[in-house]
């Protein structure tokens, strides 16, 4: 089963790039036909920055999931791993629809003003997802401190490196010149 999925999860992620070089080609063309055609050249321009966005966003979103289920084969028995793998998936989706957001807003500014609901319920929900991601972190803190490691998953202490015996970290101080 553990094969299955690694290829599953392998042939989802390459779709996923492969769809985001798809949108990037698509992008490039359109904006390249606008600009040589006359024809609306900076709304094919901003239409163009928008696909960019939502395949850079699919992409990270492929890449996530290669590294996380195929590369790292977790399957996150720790509150820090879950922690960890949501909020890189939050943040990619936070990112893109902040980025998202902002063209719309110049693509309507443009146009009408009465369009503008729409771009800021989008910059309002980005920014209830940056909210709700910091409120995550903040509850969250506490779980991951409180669970102790597993029997063979102790961690090292990356603030302070591993001392010989019978040697505190004071005696490989250097004298202050």
């Amino acid at each position: 089963m553990l094969l299955f999925s690694r290829i599953l999860y392998t042939v989802i992620a390459f779709s996923l790039m492969a769809a985001a070089v798809l949108l990037i080609g698509v992008a490039v063309w359109r904006t390249a036909t606008g600009y040589w055609t006359g024809e609306n050249a900076l709304d094919t321009m901003l239409d163009g920055i928008g696909l960019i966005i939502i395949a850079v966003a699919v992409a990270d979103v492929g890449k996530f999931l290669f590294e996380e289920e195929v590369i790292a084969d977790r399957e996150l028995r720790r509150p820090a791993e879950a922690r960890g793998s949501l909020t890189k998936f939050m943040t990619i989706m936070i990112v893109a629809l902040s980025l998202e957001s902002l063209v719309l807003i110049a693509k309507t500014s443009r146009e009408t003003m009465g369009n503008i609901v729409y771009p800021g319920l989008l910059v309002f929900l980005a920014v209830t997802a940056l909210v709700g991601l910091g409120l995550f972190q903040k509850l969250s803190q506490n779980a991951t401190a409180a669970v102790p490691a597993d029997h063979g998953d102790v961690e090292e202490d990356e603030a302070a490196p591993a001392q010989p015996p019978g040697r505190s970290r004071r005696s490989n101080r250097q004298p202050a010149p």
